[in-house]
């Protein structure tokens, strides 16, 4: 059976990538922070700093394919800007080194970000050509987008100058059990269920979202990682071929967001609790209009093609059954 190593497999998307693939793999999780209980037992698991180099090279050595999800994100990356730099930045290119010098590698593949390709006017059609735009994301996720860019560079360089492959999936927003608790969702989802308001910013409550249900990313690398250690991947004739967009067709608005968890809470309560939608103004600009996700064609022929893809879940069914699992714990 071929091992897999997981660099951040005790964070949110690491994590669940664990639990999947232990069923079909073995799984090294790696990180510094402790495996979360239910993994415990099921992945073997080693404390290791990717800004140490020997240590990431050391621990990968038993591994035929990494799968890197270490990532110091918003809003931490903002309050600590050397760690971001040092972790998102240094820390992959340790990583990236280990699996270029280890003979037994037969490759990795990154966790990719929408961000990107930028949040905001976007238009036309969203492939894998798109490009990189930084500057069209709000301030506060300026940095987070640049690292992410500058993560998927170095992986492309490693793969124009390897044989092996170094592949990027760019995932949208992640929606699942454990999601960080400073994300739109999770901070809605908590207010709503609490009875208090949901409350997005109006400068930028019609920007359109790209999600994606952490099952399905989840399989997305179970295939990606299993076509990559058969073999049955050949290397492009540029970087750019093992780079694949993976989010739900369909954008959703931030208001559409609250909309959604509003009437999945008043649903799942059956009436019980009903929140209210409250514009916040901060008196910043308004550069989105409802018209802006109506611009913008998803395409998804690539993803298709590589995963098998046949269904997706609808970003609505997530939330829908986050919302009834939470009202039916309380």
């Amino acid at each position: 059976m071929s091992k897999i190593g997981i660099v951040g497999g005790a964070g949110y998307i690491g994590s669940s990538l664990a639990l999947q693939l232990s069923k079909s793999f073995e799984v090294k999780a790696l990180d510094i922070k402790p495996l979360p209980k239910d993994l415990e037992g099921k992945v073997e698991y080693e404390r290791c700093d990717v800004q140490n180099y020997n240590e990431v090279e050391q621990k990968l050595r038993d591994v035929e394919l990494v799968i890197h999800a270490a990532i110091v994100q918003i809003p931490q990356i903002n309050q600590a800007k050397r760690l971001g730099y040092e972790v998102n930045i240094l820390g992959l290119q340790n990583v990236c080194e280990a699996v270029y010098q280890n003979p037994s590698m037969k490759g990795m593949i990154l966790t990719g970000s929408w961000h990107v390709i930028g949040e905001r006017d976007l238009r036309g059609v969203l492939n894998e050509k798109f490009g990189f735009r930084p500057d069209k994301v709000e301030d506060r996720a300026r940095l987070y987008a640049l690292c992410k860019i500058g993560q998927e560079t170095i992986f492309r360089v490693y793969d124009e100058m390897s044989e092996k492959i170094y592949g990027v999936i760019r995932t949208g927003t992640v929606l699942g059990h454990g999601m960080p608790e400073k994300t739109a969702a999770s901070q809605f989802i908590t207010s709503a269920l609490q009875g208090k308001p949901l409350t997005p910013f109006k400068h930028s409550m019609h920007r359109p979202m790209l999600y994606v249900d952490v099952n399905d990313v989840c399989k997305a690398f179970e295939v990606y990682a299993q076509k990559i250690l058969s073999r049955e991947i050949q290397k492009g004739k540029a970087s750019l071929s093992n780079v694949v967009n993976f989010w739900w067709p369909k954008p959703i608005t931030i208001l559409e967001l609250a909309e959604i968890i509003r009437d999945a809470t008043i649903k799942h309560s059956k009436g019980k609790i009903k929140p209210k939608i409250e514009i916040i103004d901060q008196g910043l600009p308004t550069l989105l209009t409802p018209k802006e996700k109506t611009q913008i064609k998803v395409d998804l022929s690539k993803a298709k093609q590589l995963f098998g893809l046949k269904k997706m879940t609808n970003p609505k069914e997530t939330i829908e059954k986050l919302v009834k699992e939470k009202i039916e714990k309380r």
